[in-house]
């Protein structure tokens, strides 16, 4: 089949949907529009990509919100652009706090871009210490109870935003505890199996040999330890106190260390990480 016979298949979202667009690349069986992600996108990329939607056969698409940074880049929006034949895979955004309760991402709305030096991942801890001045609460370890909460409040929140956007269903694979790298990182088992109901979803036939995520972990190139009070509360095992970043090895205590000093010369970022996530906040006992 030549490269134009081919059906075509656009892939937007995070990292996440890097990997589900790497292993259909693979496949001689379909054509992969590259797109930029949505976060990156600007008023000049829209004249190519309402081109690209309507030659696109299948869009598989994370959930947007409508006018995402002002611009049409709603997964409705660019839905309501493609072929009436086309095919919408939508597969949520998997986020898994189980194994890393106080792990969270924090996007200060005056620079969404913004991360902080040697681990791209704000800790609830390092946050409180800074607003506070209190070191002592770095110290501070979930009870079993709490990391048992904290798992399931995780598992509770995708379930509610699968249903609410209407995605194909993935939270019940945390179930199991899967063993994440981080909290937007899964393991390849998981991204595996959710790759397979992308499968699921698409035309009949369109398929007939699909790529396979092999032994390779897509997304385990930055990794955070497992607390032992966390390891205990789950059953699984921990991993260290250190974080390999980049596959390289790097203290806890360095990370700390250049997360409280960048939280000290980037206005904003401790106060909109205790606004958006005061209720792990308050269910880790915090405060």
């Amino acid at each position: 089949m030549s490269t134009r016979d081919r059906p075509t298949v656009m892939v937007i979202g995070n990292c996440q949907a890097d990997v589900y667009r790497d292993l259909l690349r693979a496949s001689d069986e379909v054509r992969v529009v590259d797109v930029r992600p949505v976060y990156e996108m600007t008023a000049a990329d829209l004249p190519g990509l309402h081109a690209d939607l309507a030659r696109t056969d299948v869009l598989i698409i994370q959930p947007v919100r409508d006018d995402y940074r002002d611009l049409p880049l709603g997964h409705h929006q660019l839905a309501a652009l493609l072929p009436p034949s086309a095919t919408v895979v939508l597969v949520p955004v998997l986020r898994y706090a189980g194994l890393h309760p106080y792990q969270v991402l924090v996007r200060p709305p005056r620079d969404r871009s913004l991360a902080p030096p040697l681990a791209p991942y704000h800790d609830l801890r390092t946050i409180l210490a800074a607003a506070t001045g209190d070191r002592g609460v770095l110290e501070a370890a979930p009870t079993a109870e709490q990391a048992r909460a904290a798992a399931c409040d995780s598992v509770e929140a995708l379930r509610v935003r699968e249903q609410a956007h209407g995605t194909l269903v993935a939270s019940d694979l945390l179930d199991g505890v899967p063993h994440w790298h981080t909290i937007n990182h899964p393991d390849r088992r998981t991204l595996a199996t959710v790759f397979d109901r992308i499968l699921e979803r698409l035309p009949a036939g369109m398929l007939t040999a699909p790529p396979q995520i092999g032994d390779r972990e897509p997304l385990g190139a930055t990794r955070a330890p497992v607390e032992p009070a966390v390891a205990r509360a789950l059953g699984v095992a921990g991993s260290g106190g250190d974080w390999f970043v980049d596959g390289a090895p790097v203290r806890t205590q360095d990370i700390i260390d250049a997360h409280l000093a960048w939280y000290a010369a980037t206005p904003g970022v401790v106060k909109e990480g205790l606004r958006r996530h005061a209720d792990r906040v308050d269910l880790l006992g915090l405060r």
